[in-house]
């Protein structure tokens, strides 16, 4: 309990140093959740793309590629005269749901940049063709049609490997790169070439140059922030019943927002083990929790309900929920939801204390644990096993 609660301590320390280096104004926090996806998928598009107002043309592009060609020489082939980059800033759509995509209409080459931050990847466990199941097999499939030679890049905060990557590397082969290395460098690279140009006469670049050096500050914190999340969950998990006695130490990490990391994986790992273990009982997931939603419960406290729908082999859809007033409930959907529906016909109760807005409660709380997630999610089967009204529901 002692080393537990210096641990816990080291952690808090480490957090308030974090936050008194991070009081200075940036736009980026101002306007955006440092780990948003969204943000930095949408940033660096922008410095890539050669249609950018930036007034750098394709040097941002081509210092990118040099970057990576250090870590992955096959890079060099990619040829970035008339270049297409999207989302851009004049439009604004992903192309095919792909983060970043980088397109050379010459030579019929692109590239595909995943940015995963702290989402899993976007896979379908309920189909078994890998083309269907898999996100970046998906991806580079639509693209396949059209180029002749793509890459496929995987960007993350620690370099870890998409899921599924054994099944990936029969298809083709993923670059894996990351924030505190290849992007880094190449943004220290920009702000190089960019005050090498800069005039007195066009404060632009100036602006620029701030602009990339308060970008390299977000990346620098909220990496250090994930790193302090990680070690976070890993000593809540491995010690859940000492920290829930730990009272001020446990009201401390609740406020603060490497515990919104914790959250945030709790609720992902929770819903993606609780439907990788029904579909093996004649069941086919129909819609699952997004990592918009949550999101929404992590970072903006949204009490709605959220879960994730399944159908049995009659055809009857059921749905297994979580808000904030009922805790975790299922039922069958009904052509009209918005009817008085009654307890125990057409919902169930499930939990009443698990309230993914409320980690401040025992039960949510214990969750962070993988062994007590199980523990409830094998109660939580064998609850729907013994309901005779879900039919064809296997019950062995």
């Amino acid at each position: 309990m002692t080393e537990l609660i210096t641990q816990l301590e080291e952690i808090q320390t480490e957090f308030k140093q974090e936050e008194s280096r991070t009081k200075n104004f940036n736009i980026f926090n101002a306007l955006y959740n440092k780990e948003s996806e969204r943000l930095h998928s949408r940033f660096i598009s922008y410095l890539l793309s050669p249609e950018s107002r930036h007034k750098m043309g394709s040097s941002y592009l081509k210092l990118f590629i040099e970057r990576l060609s250090k870590t992955y020489p096959d890079l060099n082939k990619f040829n970035i005269d008339n270049c297409t980059v999207l989302p851009n800033e004049d439009h604004k759509t992903e192309h095919e749901k792909i983060d970043i995509f980088i397109q050379n209409h010459d030579r019929t080459q692109a590239i595909i940049i995943e940015n995963k931050i702290y989402a899993g990847d976007s896979n379908y466990p309920d189909k078994t063709k890998p083309e269907e199941r898999i996100q970046l097999i998906r991806y580079y499939d639509k693209v396949k049609s059209k180029e002749n030679e793509i890459f496929v890049l995987y960007l993350t905060p620690d370099r870890h490997a998409p899921e599924e990557i054994e099944e990936i590397d029969k298809r083709f082969p993923v670059l894996k790169i990351d924030y505190p290395n290849e992007i880094i460098e190449w943004i220290d690279k920009c702000i190089e070439i960019t005050d090498e140009i800069k005039t007195k006469i066009d404060s632009d670049y100036q602006l620029l140059i701030e602009m990339l050096e308060q970008y390299k500050s977000v990346i620098h914190s909220f990496t250090n922030n994930l790193k302090r999340a990680k070690k976070l969950k890993r000593l809540l998990d491995e010690n859940i019943k000492d920290a829930w006695q730990i009272i001020k130490t446990r009201d401390f990490i609740f406020n603060m927002d490497d515990f919104k990391h914790v959250k945030w994986h709790t609720i992902d790992e929770f819903w993606r083990e609780l439907a990788e273990s029904i579909i093996p009982l004649n069941a086919k997931i129909k819609d699952r929790i997004t990592f918009e939603e949550i999101s929404g419960i992590v970072h903006k406290n949204k009490k709605k309900s959220y879960g994730i729908s399944f159908i049995l082999e009659n055809g009857d859809e059921w749905y297994i929920v979580n808000d904030a007033i009922n805790g975790l409930t299922y039922g069958k959907m009904l052509e009209d939801m918005s009817i008085n529906r009654k307890q125990d016909k057409d919902w169930f109760e499930l939990s009443k204390k698990i309230k993914f807005t409320d980690f401040s409660n025992g039960e949510t709380f214990k969750l962070i644990n993988v062994d007590e997630r199980r523990k409830r999610i094998n109660e939580i089967i064998n609850t729907l096993k013994a309901n005779p009204l879900l039919v064809g529901f296997k019950r062995i």
